[in-house]
């Protein structure tokens, strides 16, 4: 591929690991971004909801709002007016993609997920592997289909070190440096890692639901595994 020549890319993101998704892909110099899709609501006072919005603002990407009530079918329609899109990159974003959306790539829609799949599909895979006592944990790259975080994997590391004392914000901060760095490493020879794409095995999956109560950034792995275990006494007591 000549220096000149850029994969286009629909990026779609929210929140930290979203943040560090569209960071990866604007540091590319083999993509060009066609279009941001994040949630943006000025009045809310948690600072991690706008980060993408913001930053792709900052850098003069043209960016779309997803935040509710967004109806289903503008979003679908913005989204299959855009031309000549290579990928559609997805990074912690919160919307189910319909069949019409995964097609309209000429490659590929992929996903980076914080987990190593099939191990902790859904919503909270770091929380899960917490207070299941993980010891490790690391981020998957996998193509997008109609299930959730099941598609064939394409790029996976699973570096990074569970240890009692670590908080919850180091830990997901480690994932969003790994998901920067695999997502730089697979668009440097996509196609490769394409050509070798793995099923994953279903029957060894797990799932990673929310959990019954919120996990502080400053809380220790040590801490969150307390309180889970003080709920679950709570509930068997009751």
């Amino acid at each position: 591929m000549s220096s000149q020549q850029k994969y286009r890319v629909l990026f779609f993101g929210n929140w930290g690991l979203g943040f560090a998704g569209l960071r990866a892909l604007v540091n590319c110099d083999n993509v060009e971004i066609v279009k941001v899709y994040s949630k943006w609501d000025k009045s809310s006072l948690n600072p991690f909801l706008n980060l993408v919005f913001d930053y792709a603002t900052k850098n003069m990407l043209n960016v779309f709002n997803t935040a509710k009530p967004l109806a289903k079918s503008d979003f679908v329609n913005d989204i299959i007016a855009q031309e000549d899109v290579d990928y559609i990159v997805s990074c912690c974003y919160d919307r189910i993609f319909p069949k019409l959306v995964l097609s309209i790539p000429k490659t590929m829609a992929i996903n980076v997920h914080p987990s190593v799949l099939p191990k902790y599909r859904g919503v909270k895979p770091l929380e899960n592997a917490i207070v299941n006592g993980e010891k490790k944990i690391g981020v998957t790259i996998h193509e997008l289909v109609p299930e959730v975080d099941a598609g064939d994997i394409l790029l996976q590391e699973n570096t990074i070190d569970i240890q009692e004392n670590d908080t919850y914000g180091y830990l997901h901060s480690q994932e969003c440096n790994l998901a920067e760095e695999l997502i730089g490493r697979f668009f440097a020879k996509p196609t490769i890692y394409i050509r070798h794409k793995v099923p994953q095995d279903d029957k060894a999956a797990t799932y990673a639901p929310r959990l019954a109560f919120d996990i502080k950034a400053d809380e220790t792995v040590k801490q969150i595994c307390q309180r889970y275990i003080n709920l679950v006494d709570k509930i068997l007591n009751e």
